[in-house]
C-alpha cells in the first residue's frame, strides 16, 4: 500500500471560501463611500481577502497603491508611507501636497476614480501617515481598504481614520464548515477523509492560518498522509513548536493572573462562571473575554465557560510542566468541590483527583469509569481505569481499550481479568468479551472457541447467558455447524448486562435475518433501534451499516442513501476509524448501486485509507472485498487484484465473511474477457449459498450470472431462490433475468426505464444495451433513441461500461440544429445562404458543421449525403 507525505502548498485558484466578502468588498468599493475597513479575528485571513481586493483592481486597470503598517515604525514619523514624506523641516501640509501631486495622476491610464489605498493592519500606522490619510480621505484623494483585529478597532488611530472617511465595516469570520473543508482539500491538492477534516475542524475552527500551520505540524509528526488516494489524519501527541509560535502571538501578552485564569479553563472547560470566579478575580476574567480568549455559551441548562478557540488551550497543555499541571488540577478539584451538579461534573472531578494523585475511594473511582464508558467518554474511562489497582483494574482498562478499537492491548488485559478475578459474573463477562476481541480483533477462532468451552466447564450455568453474544458473534461470522440464527436468537432471549456486550449483540440479529433472505423483517428491527448509545462506536456503526444494507437489499436505494450520508456524519462525530471506514463503505455501495462507480471506488479507498491492520477483521476484509468490487467494474485488474490478495490473507480458515471477496472475483473474470471462467464461479457460488441458506449472497450470484450469460436455467433459479426472500429487488432481479433469457427488446426497454426510475442507473444502461442489441435492424427512431438513451445512460455512470458486452460504435447523433443545418448544406446551400435562411452568423453555421463532421467521421461537405442516411444520425432528439 502507498503511503506519500509532503508539504501542504496555499491553493492555486485564489481565496477558498470568501466569495461573498469579496463580492461585498467590491460593492462598496464601486459605491459612494469613502472605502471598506476588514476586522476580524487573528489569522481569520484579512490580509489574504486585501490582497485579492486589490489584485481584481489592479487587473480591471484600478490605480492601487499598498501600504504594510508594523510595530516596529509606528514612532518614526511617516514610517509606514515613506515615498510621502516631506523634506526635512518641513510639516504635514507640505507631505499632503506631495502625497496629493503623486496619486492624483498615479493611476494607469485612462482609469477611472481615486487611488484605492490598501492598508494592512492600520491600527499600526504612526502618527504622521494616520493624519495624512485622515487629510487624503477627506479630500477625496483616495479610497481606502484596510485590515485591523476586531480588538483594535477603537483604537485612536483607527477611530481617526473611520471618522474621516465614514468606511463601511465587514467583519471577516472564519471560514464555515464548507468553506474550512475546500481549503483543506485545496492545499492536501486530494480528497481528505471525513474523519481528518471533522478533526481538523474541531481544531482551528475554520482560522485559516491555524489550519495551514496544524496541516504543516501534522505533516512533520506524520500524523497527517496520503493513503489510497485519500489524505488521513490521526491527531499525534505533539505539535511542532510553529503551530503553538502562531497560537501565542495570536493570544499576545498576559499577565501572570491572565495566563493563570487561561489555564484553569484549559484544563477544566466547560466551567461554570461561579466555579472561575473562586479562582481568578471576575476582572480578570472580563478582561479574557474581551480579548476573545475565552467566551461565554449558553448549552440550554446555564451559561458555561470555554475558550476563545481549542488551540488556546492545546498550546497550554503542551507547554505546561508536570508539576504545576498537577497544582492546577488540584485547585481545580477544590473549586469544584461543592459544585458538581451532573454526573458528567463527577466523572471529571474524580478523573482530576486520579490524575492529581488526591486520595480517592476506590467505589467512586469505579462509578466514574462505568459512567465514563457508558456514555461514550472511552477514553475518560481508560485515565480512571489507571487509577484502580489489581485485576479490577485491568478488566476496567480492558473494557476502554476493547471500545476504543485497541484489540492488542485489551488482550493481555482481559486475560487477567478472567484469570484473576473470583466474581463468576465478571469473569463470565471478561470470557465473552475477550473471545470476541480474539476472533474480531485478532484473527484467533480457534483461541476464542477454546476458551469459551473452558469457560462453560467451570463457571457456574447461571452465568453463561454472558457467553451468549460471543457465541453467537463467532458463529456469524465463522464457518462451524453451529446454526448461528439459533444462537442469536438464544443470546436475545438472555440478553447480557454488560453494555459492550448488549452493544456487540444488537446488529447480529439484522445481520442474520438480511443474509438469510429477510432485509425487509432486518430493516424493521432497525428502524429507530440503532442505540444511541455510544460506548462502543464500532459496534454503533455495525448497527447503522446493517440498516442501510438491509435497505439497499430491498431496493429502497434513496433511503438508504440519505440514511448512509446521516450515519457516516454520525460516525465521523465520535471519531472511531474503524466505524467511520465501515460507513464509509456502506455509502459507496449506495452510489455504487446508483451507477456511480467512480465515487462508489473513491468512497472505497476512504474507507480502506482510515482502517489498518488493527481493524476488526470483517470490516477491512469487507472493505477490501468491495474495493475489488468496484475496481472490476472500472476494469482496474490489478488494483481488484491485490484487493483480493488482502482479503485471503486477512480472513482466518473457514471463515463465513467474504462473500463478496468470492462474487469480486468471478466479475474480475467476466471484467477481462473471461466470461465462461466466471460463469463456472457463480454456478458454484449460488449452488454453495443456496445449500446454506445465505439467500442474499445467492442472489447476488445468480443476478451476476443472469447478465453475463442470460438462460432459461439461471433465470428459473434465480426466480425461485427471490421467492426465498422478502425483498422486492430480488424479484426485480428475478423479472430482469427472466427478460434478458427471452431477448424481448420491448420487455428490456420497459426494465431500463424501470431501473432508472428506481436510480439503478447502472443495470438501466445495461439494460437498455441488451435492449439495442436485441434489434438487429431497428427502425430509424427507435435506434436513434436507444442509442441517445445509452450515451445518456453512460455519461451519468461515469462512463462505466459493463464489460462482458460489446463496446458500441461511437455515438454520431446530431442535435436538431445540426441536423438542420447539415440537410440545408447536403442539399447544396452555401453557409451564407444557410445563415440567412436560419438567422444565425455564419461562424455559427461553420461550427455546427464542423461538430457534425466528427460526429459523422467525415472531412468534407460533399460527404455529408451519403452519412445522413445513417438512421442514429438521421434521427434528432426527441
Amino acid at each position: 500500500m502507498r503511503t506519500t507525505d509532503r508539504e501542504p502548498t496555499p491553493p492555486i485558484h485564489g481565496l477558498v471560501g470568501r466569495v461573498h466578502e469579496l463580492a461585498s468588498v467590491r460593492r462598496m468599493l464601486s459605491g459612494a463611500g469613502a472605502g471598506v475597513l476588514l476586522t476580524g479575528d487573528p489569522g481569520v485571513g484579512k490580509s489574504r481577502l486585501l490582497g485579492a481586493a486589490l489584485d481584481e483592481l489592479d487587473g480591471r486597470g484600478a490605480g492601487v497603491l499598498r501600504i504594510t503598517a508594523t510595530p516596529s515604525w509606528q514612532d518614526v514619523p511617516f514610517g509606514s508611507v515613506p515615498g510621502f514624506a516631506p523634506l526635512a523641516g518641513a510639516g504635514l501640509a507640505e507631505a499632503f501636497q506631495l502625497a496629493r501631486q503623486r496619486l492624483t495622476g498615479s493611476g494607469p491610464p485612462g482609469s477611472a476614480g481615486p487611488v484605492v489605498l490598501g492598508v494592512d493592519d492600520v491600527n499600526w500606522l504612526d502618527d504622521a501617515s494616520a493624519a495624512l490619510l485622515e487629510r487624503l480621505l477627506t479630500d477625496g484623494v483616495v479610497r481606502v481598504l484596510a485590515t485591523v483585529r476586531s480588538n483594535a478597532v477603537n483604537t485612536p488611530v483607527v477611530a481617526l481614520v473611520r471618522r474621516a472617511g465614514g468606511l463601511d465595516r465587514i467583519d471577516v469570520p472564519p471560514l464555515d464548515r464548507a468553506g474550512h473543508d475546500e481549503l483543506v482539500t485545496a492545499v492536501l491538492g486530494g480528497p481528505v477523509s471525513g474523519l481528518a477534516l471533522n478533526a481538523l475542524w474541531r481544531t482551528t475552527l475554520g482560522n485559516p492560518l491555524f489550519t495551514r500551520e496544524t496541516l504543516r505540524a501534522a505533516i512533520a509528526e506524520r500524523s497527517l498522509r496520503s493513503q489510497e488516494g485519500v489524505w488521513k489524519w490521526r491527531p499525534g501527541r505533539r505539535r511542532t513548536p510553529r503551530l503553538y509560535d502562531a497560537v501565542e502571538l495570536t493570544v499576545g501578552v498576559l499577565s501572570d493572573e491572565e495566563a493563570a485564569a487561561l489555564a484553569y479553563v484549559a484544563y477544566a472547560e466547560p466551567l461554570r462562571p461561579a466555579v472561575l470566579d473562586r479562582l481568578v478575580a471576575p476582572a480578570v476574567a472580563e478582561r479574557l473575554e474581551e480579548r476573545g480568549l475565552i467566551r461565554l455559551v449558553d448549552d440550554g441548562r446555564g451559561v458555561l465557560v470555554r475558550l476563545g478557540h481549542p488551540l488556546f488551550g492545546e498550546a497550554i497543555r503542551a507547554r505546561t510542566k508536570p508539576l504545576r499541571r498537577r497544582r492546577l488540577l488540584r485547585e481545580l478539584v477544590g473549586a469544584m468541590q461543592d459544585d458538581m451538579a451532573s454526573v458528567q461534573d463527577r466523572i471529571r472531578v474524580m478523573s482530576w483527583r486520579c490524575e492529581a494523585e488526591l486520595p480517592v475511594d476506590l467505589p467512586d473511582v469505579l462509578a466514574a469509569a462505568e459512567a465514563a464508558l457508558d456514555r461514550g467518554g472511552a477514553a475518560l474511562a481508560e485515565r480512571l481505569a489507571r487509577s484502580i489497582p489489581g485485576p479490577l483494574g485491568a478488566w476496567y482498562l480492558g473494557r476502554a481499550q476493547v471500545a476504543l478499537g485497541r484489540s492488542q492491548e485489551a488482550e493481555p488485559l482481559l486475560a487477567t481479568a478472567y484469570e484473576r478475578l473470583r466474581d463468576p459474573m465478571i469473569q463470565a463477562r471478561a470470557a465473552a468479551l475477550r473471545a470476541l476481541n480474539l476472533f474480531w480483533g485478532l484473527r484467533q477462532p480457534d483461541v476464542a472457541l477454546s476458551l469459551l468451552e473452558k469457560a462453560r466447564q467451570w463457571l457456574p450455568a447461571e452465568v453463561h447467558g454472558e457467553m451468549l453474544v460471543a457465541e453467537a458473534g463467532i458463529a456469524v461470522f465463522y464457518e462451524s455447524d453451529i446454526n448461528a440464527a439459533a444462537v442469536v436468537v438464544a443470546a436475545l432471549q438472555r440478553p447480557p448486562q454488560e453494555p459492550l456486550l448488549a452493544l456487540a449483540l444488537t446488529p447480529l440479529l439484522p445481520f442474520v435475518l438480511a443474509y438469510a433472505g429477510a432485509p425487509k423483517q432486518a430493516a424493521a428491527e432497525l428502524a429507530g433501534a440503532v442505540s444511541p448509545q455510544s460506548a462502543w462506536p464500532t459496534m454503533r456503526a455495525a448497527a447503522q451499516a446493517c440498516h442501510i444494507h438491509a435497505l439497499v437489499m430491498c431496493g429502497q436505494l434513496a433511503d438508504a442513501t440519505v440514511l448512509a450520508d446521516r450515519y457516516y456524519q454520525d460516525a465521523v462525530a465520535h471519531g472511531s476509524p474503524d466505524g467511520v471506514g465501515l460507513i464509509a463503505m456502506m455509502v459507496g455501495i449506495c452510489h455504487g448501486d446508483r451507477g456511480r462507480v467512480a465515487e462508489a471506488g473513491r468512497w472505497t479507498n476512504e474507507a480502506l485509507a482510515v482502517t489498518d491492520a488493527l481493524t476488526l477483521f470483517p470490516i477491512r476484509a469487507n472493505i477490501l472485498s468491495m474495493q475489488a468490487w468496484w475496481a472490476a467494474h472500472q476494469g482496474q485488474v490489478d488494483r481488484a487484484t491485490r484487493a483480493l490478495q488482502a482479503v485471503d490473507e486477512l480472513l482466518p480458515a473457514d471463515s463465513r465473511s467474504g462473500d463478496y471477496a468470492r462474487l469480486a472475483k468471478a466479475l474480475l473474470l467476466a471484467s477481462t474477457s473471461q466470461p465462461t471462467d466466471a460463469v463456472k464461479v457463480l454456478r458454484e457460488l449460488a449452488e454453495q449459498f443456496t445449500a446454506s441458506g445465505v439467500v442474499a449472497s445467492a442472489m447476488e450470484a445468480l443476478h451476476l450470472w443472469s447478465r453475463i450469460e442470460p438462460s432459461v436455467e439461471v433465470a428459473a433459479e434465480t426466480r425461485r431462490v427471490a421467492d426465498m426472500s422478502d425483498s422486492p429487488l430480488f424479484s426485480w432481479f428475478a423479472d430482469y433475468a427472466d427478460a434478458l433469457a427471452a431477448g424481448d427488446p420491448d420487455q428490456l426497454e420497459e426494465l431500463s426505464l424501470s431501473w432508472e426510475h428506481r436510480d439503478y442507473t447502472a443495470l438501466a444502461l445495461e439494460a437498455a444495451v441488451r435492449a439495442r442489441q436485441a434489434r438487429p435492424d431497428p427502425d430509424q427512431r427507435t435506434g436513434g433513441r436507444l442509442t441517445r438513451r445509452i450515451a445518456e445512460l453512460r455519461a451519468r455512470c461515469d462512463g462505466h461500461w459493463p464489460r462482458w458486452l460489446d463496446e458500441p460504435a461511437p455515438v454520431t447523433v446530431l442535435t436538431r440544429r445540426e441536423q438542420e443545418i447539415c440537410a440545408l448544406a447536403a442539399a447544396g446551400l452555401s453557409n451564407i445562404e444557410i445563415s440567412a435562411q436560419l438567422v444565425l452568423s455564419v461562424r455559427t453555421v461553420e461550427n455546427h458543421l464542423q461538430r457534425a463532421y466528427e460526429k459523422l467521421g467525415i472531412r468534407q461537405r460533399g460527404q455529408l449525403a451519403d452519412a445522413l442516411q445513417n438512421p442514429e444520425a438521421n434521427q434528432p432528439p426527441d
